[in-house]
C-alpha cells in the first residue's frame, strides 16, 4: 500500500507546502468553531483585545486560521528547512507514501 523511497534532500518549497496545507486544514475549521461560538455570544474571536460578536466573529474566525496557519508554517517552516538540511548532511531520508498520479 505504502512505497518506499529514499531521498537525499527535500526542497524547501516542499516543506512549506506540506506544513501550510497541515496548518490550514487544521486552523481554519477550527476558527470557523470559533466563529459560529462567537456567532451565538461566545467570546472566542477577539480583534485589537475586543471581543467579536455576530457575523463578524463569523467572518473574523476562519481569516485568523488561515493567518496563524500562514504565520506558523513561516516560522515553523523555516526551523524545519534548516534541521532538514542539517539532517540531510548526515544521512538520506527514508519516506514512506501512497502512490498516486
Amino acid at each position: 500500500m505504502f512505497t518506499t523511497m529514499s531521498v537525499q534532500r527535500l526542497s524547501a518549497g516542499t516543506v512549506y507546502k506540506i506544513l501550510l496545507v497541515g496548518l490550514a486544514a487544521s486552523l481554519v475549521p477550527l476558527g470557523v468553531l470559533f466563529g459560529v461560538l462567537a456567532l451565538f455570544g461566545f467570546d472566542t474571536v477577539t480583534w485589537n483585545g475586543q471581543p467579536l460578536h455576530g457575523w463578524r466573529g463569523l467572518l473574523v474566525g476562519p481569516l485568523i486560521g488561515g493567518l496563524m496557519a500562514i504565520m506558523f508554517t513561516a516560522i515553523f517552516g523555516s526551523a524545519a528547512v534548516v534541521g532538514l538540511w542539517l539532517y540531510s548532511k548526515f544521512r538520506p531520508m527514508t519516506l514512506r507514501a501512497k502512490g498516486g498520479v
